[in-house]
Order: structure tokens, then C-alpha cells, then sequence
């Protein structure tokens, strides 16, 4: 790429309608030079923007002094422009005896306290440091392990969750740019070594994976966020038919559900979306899901007899009653 990174970042929030006269920004960042550079960029673009920025800095703990020494130093470089600065440090002790991954537990964590420091600090936005190289890696990380369609579309340039926006002004640019413009204005960040071992999934696909399929296709990152975008509108599509179809889910003390009926003559696509969003809602961790249970589900639905059940990872069960599907967490409710 040859534009000017700042200038993309503009375009990028244009494009997607980030941001909004007067809007209040909470910049996540680490310190690594994505995260630098979102902080340099929409310290240039705040007054074009009439935006406000703050900062958020959260200490992981796993990389011991070093991660302490960079949470200082993004402390140092909000004070040097005056931005406020909020910051948490992690108990270590929350990443054992946990059935999530360590970067599962640290990305959960991590945005608990963005949103709680945006609700305290009366920010409507936040922005996280998100490349398009991210983007692709997400994406073939995804692909990889076994995904559907919403897995395939990556990372939301702008999603909404518990009424604060989430954005990423940097979802369109390549790392290497922005790290070639740091270093020609002498832009100082920090280096987290980690990202080098391969202990990591994520790290595998991009220090080996993505740098082995550039060989056949140089835009290989390009290429993945591409295909996400043309995935995305018949994404889109599938969740305004959804939300057209009307379908919708009771609660009761027995739990939440599903008029078969109403569900059945759904398109399959449709069904799958209905019954993804009743799971979630029921309490469900859906990245444990296969393609099997996916499966199962559509044949639990319209073959199944009353008093079938399917049990779930995480401790849920699904019931088929004479007229819908009940989804609880076991020991709620005797069967």
C-alpha cells in the first residue's frame, strides 16, 4: 500500500460510519505498534473528527515485568498528550483450572474491562487495534478448526454490545504498513516476544502458516478479507430474513423455547441461525459445537419424537415436546 496509513484509517471510518461528531473513543491499547499506531492516528484525526480519545491499557500478567513495563509505557505516552488513562492489571490465578485457553480467558477478560471502563468513563465507542492481518488470520484459524458461514466473515468492522460500539479504524490496513511508518517517524512501541513462539495457535498461522501460503499468493491476507466481505452480504441477507420471519423464543422456569412449528418451515439456513441464537441465549458455548451436533440438530428437529433430547457441551440439554423444543442447563429442570 502505498497511501498514507492515517489517510486509510479516515476512509475505513467513513466507509463503515464509525464515528460521529462529539462521539467519546476508548482506545484499547497495548503498547505493540498496531496499538500505537491507532493511538498516533486518531490523535492526528480527533479534531478533524470533533471526537474525543481515552485510553485503556490492561496488564495480562503473563509475560511478567515485561508486560508491566508495557502497560508504563502506555501510561507515559497518554500523559505525554494529555489523554486520560485507565488501566487494570489481571490476577494471574484466573488462567488455571479453566476450561477456556489462556487466550480465550485473556481476550474474555480483556473486553470486560474495556466495556466497564467505557460504562464508567461515559464512552459511547471503543477501538481496538485490529489489522487486516488479524482479519486473515481469524478467518484461516477458523477455517481451519471447523466454522459456518458466521465463522468465515471474521472480524466486524463495527459490532455493538451492551450498547457501546466496538470499531476497528485499522481492519483495511496491512501490519507492515503501519509498522513502516512508525519507523520512518521514529514512532516508538513495544515488541511482545511471545508473538514470535509458536505455543500459540494463532501465532502458528502467522509465523508459518500464512507466511507459507504468500508463496502461491502474495495478497494471500487481502485475498481472506475479501472473501469474508462477499460472505458477509449473503451473511447479512440470512439475518434480515430471520429477522423478517418473526420467530422468537418463550422463557419460562423450565427454560427457553422454540415453537416447532414455526421453526420447521424455516429455510435450513434460517433454521440453523434460529437455533444458534436460541443456544446462546440459553446459555450454550458454542465453540464447542461440531459439525455433527449441527447435524443432529437438523434432524433432532424434524425427525426426533416427542421426549427426545440432545445433551450438550457445557451442561446443556436440548427437549423435544409435543410442540417445541425446550433448551435448559441441566439441573434446572427433571426430565
Amino acid at each position: 500500500m502505498n497511501k498514507d496509513p492515517v489517510a486509510s484509517v479516515l476512509n475505513t471510518i467513513r466507509r463503515f460510519d464509525m464515528l460521529k461528531r462529539g462521539d467519546k473513543v476508548l482506545l484499547s491499547v497495548s503498547g505493540g505498534p498496531d496499538s500505537i499506531f491507532l493511538f498516533y492516528a486518531l490523535q492526528k484525526l480527533k479534531d478533524k473528527l470533533k471526537i474525543s480519545i481515552f485510553v485503556a491499557n490492561i496488564d495480562h500478567s503473563i509475560r511478567g515485568r515485561a508486560s508491566a513495563i508495557d502497560s508504563e509505557f502506555v501510561k507515559y505516552i497518554s500523559e505525554s498528550f494529555k489523554v486520560p488513562y485507565i488501566y487494570k492489571k489481571i490476577d494471574p490465578k484466573v488462567y488455571r483450572d479453566n476450561e477456556l485457553s489462556t487466550e480465550e480467558i485473556a481476550r474474555k477478560l480483556r473486553y470486560d474491562f474495556l466495556i466497564k471502563s467505557a460504562k464508567k468513563m461515559k464512552v459511547n465507542k471503543i477501538a481496538t487495534g485490529h489489522t487486516i492481518d488479524d482479519h486473515a488470520e481469524t478467518i484461516l484459524m477458523r477455517i481451519i478448526k471447523g466454522t459456518t458461514l458466521r465463522g468465515v466473515i471474521g472480524i466486524p468492522s463495527v459490532r455493538e454490545e451492551n450498547d457501546v460500539s466496538i470499531i476497528r479504524p485499522l481492519i483495511d490496513i496491512e501490519k507492515a504498513d503501519i509498522v513502516n511508518f512508525l519507523k520512518k517517524r521514529n514512532i516508538p512501541y513495544r515488541i511482545d516476544n511471545t508473538n514470535y513462539s509458536d505455543i500459540y495457535f494463532r501465532n502458528t498461522v502467522r509465523n508459518r502458516i500464512m507466511p507459507y501460503l504468500s508463496r502461491y499468493n502474495p495478497r494471500i491476507g487481502r485475498a481472506l478479507a475479501n472473501l469474508a466481505e462477499s460472505l458477509r452480504e449473503d451473511f447479512n441477507f440470512i439475518e434480515e430474513e430471520k429477522r423478517k420471519s418473526g420467530v422468537g423464543f418463550s422463557k419460562s422456569r423450565k427454560g427457553l423455547s422454540l415453537n416447532l412449528k414455526d421453526i420447521i418451515i424455516q429455510p435450513k439456513a434460517l433454521r440453523k441461525e434460529i437455533i444458534r441464537d436460541a443456544l446462546t441465549k440459553a446459555g450454550a458455548n458454542i465453540k464447542k459445537l461440531s459439525y455433527k451436533h449441527w447435524k443432529d440438530f437438523d434432524s433432532f428437529i424434524r425427525l426426533g419424537q416427542k421426549g427426545k433430547r440432545i445433551d450438550l457441551p457445557g451442561g446443556l440439554r436440548i427437549l423435544k415436546e409435543k410442540d417445541s423444543l425446550l433448551f435448559f442447563k441441566l439441573g434446572k429442570l427433571d426430565t
